[in-house]
């Protein structure tokens, strides 16, 4: 062993004195080449004069000269870096929540679908590939009996028989891809080596917290060539709408001679629905009014019906004017009322009062309007509205669907026209003038008053109504309203609770549902 030891020893101290003698060697060449080199360049070098060196620019002086309009970079403070931090984008839950929808794979299968039904998971129906299975399943490193001589060691974990099927397909698939390894190893083509095993690392991308170049602050700014920023000038709305709604508990008074007929009760249901849309630029204006009211009640004095109807109107009313002067307008005024259901009186099946299109009652009339919107001081929500449309020249037509069992009479048909079977004719054309004038005044946030007049004459026949609703709400969606409706019409029948004159009238106090916008 010690004969061993140097010999090696003597090898390795060989080796180092031949490693630095061909060091030597090489040094003395390259130092040769060297020489020989500069000799050349010398040669071809041309000789510089004492003249030519004094016009070379010192290096030094230049470096300075440009280091003169150098500043050190100073540190953004905290404030800059606010300012020149860009806002990150931020979503909101319901759009996180469907943006994990989206990209969450197992949303691409409904949920009635089972992996079954979609992708084949069992390794015989897939090429084979030999991952090397060396040592069997059942392979243990411990005595079976070394569990049964401990009784104070737990036991192990046996299976669960639930998936005792699962155990045994899986069992039977490894059995016959140990089958295949065993006696035909020629079918493999590939290992589990020769997968790829490249790995893709997902690269951060880091959002930068400010730009790179800072924002040059000037001392003295020069506003002179800043435009002003623009003004914003909003579409002007040419088309407005409006509308009304109630349904409300009412107790409610009807003169004897109403044109509906007469049912007083203690309590009735009324509803209310009101839609306006005008139109309004430069000379042009128009208003396009709907309106739908409807009174039902139950009183014991009716035998014969469970549900009467004591009022049931429905109007549609257009105003087209072209401004003359000021708040004055020329107008063609278009208005049409009918009745919607059956009305009798009490105990009667016999002679209705009014029905749909029974009566229906069409005005046109050429004339002018007067039209004022008013913001009162003291208060944004009072507001006055008030118009009057003067038709000196109207024409009225009436219709009736029924010609028989009908009272013609209260609603203004001339009993002297009759058609060839002597009965009253069911539409009749009357020529005379007509009045209309609406007023809106709003005294607070809560209270309005809203009156409705409208005259219409034919000099043989006087008729007018005067609605008056004085409405007080209590929360945006209830109100109490008190009701005054009076209608004069001397083709009607006589009011005997008032001395025997053809006034009617109708007076309501309700409470309910209430909605505007």
């Amino acid at each position: 062993m010690v004969i061993r030891r140097y010999f090696i020893a003597f090898s390795i101290l060989s080796s180092l004195a031949n490693l630095v003698h061909a060091r030597e060697e090489s040094m003395i060449g390259s130092s040769a080449i060297t020489n020989a080199e500069q000799r050349d360049v010398a040669d071809t070098l041309p000789q510089i004069s004492t003249s030519d060196l004094d016009n070379i620019i010192s290096l030094r002086a230049q470096f300075e000269k440009q280091n003169q309009s150098y500043s050190s970079p100073v540190v953004p403070n905290e404030k800059l870096l606010r300012f020149l931090k860009k806002d990150e984008v931020e979503l909101s839950d319901e759009a996180m929540y469907w943006a994990r929808l989206v990209r969450d794979a197992s949303t691409a299968f409904d949920n009635n679908m089972t992996f079954r039904d979609t992708v084949i998971v069992n390794p015989l129906f897939l090429p084979l590939i030999f991952n090397g299975g060396i040592f069997p399943k059942n392979q243990t490193f411990y005595k079976e009996d070394f569990w049964k001589k401990n009784d104070q060691l737990p036991l192990p974990f046996t299976p669960d028989p639930l998936f005792e099927e699962e155990d045994l397909k899986r069992k039977i698939a490894n059995d016959r891809y140990k089958y295949i390894q065993l006696n035909h190893p020629d079918y493999y083509r590939y290992s589990i080596r020769d997968l790829p095993q490249d790995k893709v690392i997902a690269k951060v991308i880091k959002k930068p917290t400010y730009q790179q170049e800072m924002i040059k602050v000037e001392t003295e700014a020069d506003f002179k060539d800043v435009d002003a920023p623009v003004k914003f000038i909003p579409k002007r709305r040419y088309w407005t709408s409006h509308f009304e709604s109630s349904i409300q508990f009412a107790q409610a008074y009807f003169s004897p001679n109403w044109h509906d007929g007469n049912q007083n009760t203690n309590i009735n249901l009324n509803t209310r629905n009101y839609f306006k849309y005008d139109y309004n630029k430069n000379k042009i204006k128009l208003t396009n009014e709907l309106e739908l009211k409807i009174s039902a009640n139950n009183t014991s004095k009716d035998t014969v019906r469970s549900v009467s109807v004591t009022d049931n109107d429905i109007r549609l009313h257009s105003n087209f004017g072209y401004q003359a002067y000021r708040k004055w307008y020329y107008t063609f005024d278009l208005s049409a009322n009918s009745k919607i259901f059956d009305s009798y009186n009490v105990n009667d099946t016999i002679t209705r009062l009014s029905g749909f299109l029974a009566p229906l009652s069409i005005t046109v009339g050429l004339g002018m309007k007067y039209d004022i919107d008013k913001q009162l001081s003291g208060n944004k929500y009072k507001k006055i509205h008030f118009d009057v449309n003067i038709a000196p020249l109207s024409m009225t037509y009436r219709y009736s669907r029924y010609k028989e069992r009908f009272d013609f009479g209260r609603h203004g048909f001339d009993g002297s026209k009759l058609d060839d079977e002597g009965r009253i004719r069911n539409h009749q054309t009357y020529f005379g003038s007509n009045i209309k004038a609406n007023l809106k005044w709003q005294f607070n946030r809560t209270t309005i008053w809203t009156s409705r007049f409208e005259y219409d004459t034919s000099y043989q026949r006087i008729y007018w109504i005067f609605e008056n609703r004085l409405e007080m709400a209590i929360s945006r969606f209830f109100s109490t309203q008190i009701t005054i409706n009076m209608r004069y019409d001397d083709a009607g029948n006589k009011n005997i609770d008032l001395k025997d004159t053809f006034l009617q009238l109708n007076e309501a106090l309700t409470f309910g549902f209430s909605y505007r916008w």
